[in-house]
C-alpha cells in the first residue's frame, strides 16, 4: 500500500485522494467521519494526506510523522499563496497590455480618454 500511495501522490494529491477513497478504505481508517477528507480534499490535500498516513502507519501525529505532517501543511499553505500572487500578476500584465493596444490615458485605474489615431 505504500508503493501505491507513493505513486499515486507524484501524480497529486487531489488525484491520490479520489483514487484511495474509491478503492481502499485507507482514508476511512484514518477519519471518523468522510467530512473531512472531503475538506481536506477541497482545501488542504497534502495535508489530508499526510495525517491519513500518520494515523495509518503510527497511529497519530508523532515524532517524524508530525514533522511530515507540518511540511504537509506548510506546502498546501505556501502552494496556495504561490498560485494567488500569479493570478494578480497576470491579471495586471492583461491590464498593461490591453492599455498599450487600446491607447487609453488612465489614472486611477478609470479610463478618461481614448485616442483613436493611435
Amino acid at each position: 500500500m505504500k508503493c501505491c500511495l507513493g505513486c499515486l501522490m507524484s501524480l497529486g494529491a487531489r488525484l491520490a485522494l479520489f483514487v484511495l477513497f474509491l478503492t481502499s478504505d485507507y482514508l476511512g481508517d484514518a477519519y471518523e467521519l468522510n467530512l473531512w477528507p472531503f475538506l481536506g480534499f477541497i482545501f488542504l490535500p497534502w495535508t489530508t494526506l499526510a495525517y491519513a498516513y500518520a494515523q495509518n502507519e503510527a497511529g497519530g501525529l508523532e515524532g517524524p510523522y508530525l514533522a511530515l505532517w507540518l511540511i504537509a501543511l506548510l506546502t498546501d499553505l505556501f502552494s496556495t499563496r504561490v498560485n494567488v500572487s500569479k493570478d494578480s500578476e497576470a491579471r495586471l500584465k492583461m491590464n498593461k497590455i490591453v492599455r498599450k493596444r487600446s491607447g487609453a490615458r488612465v489614472v486611477d485605474a478609470e479610463v478618461i480618454d481614448v485616442d483613436e489615431d493611435a
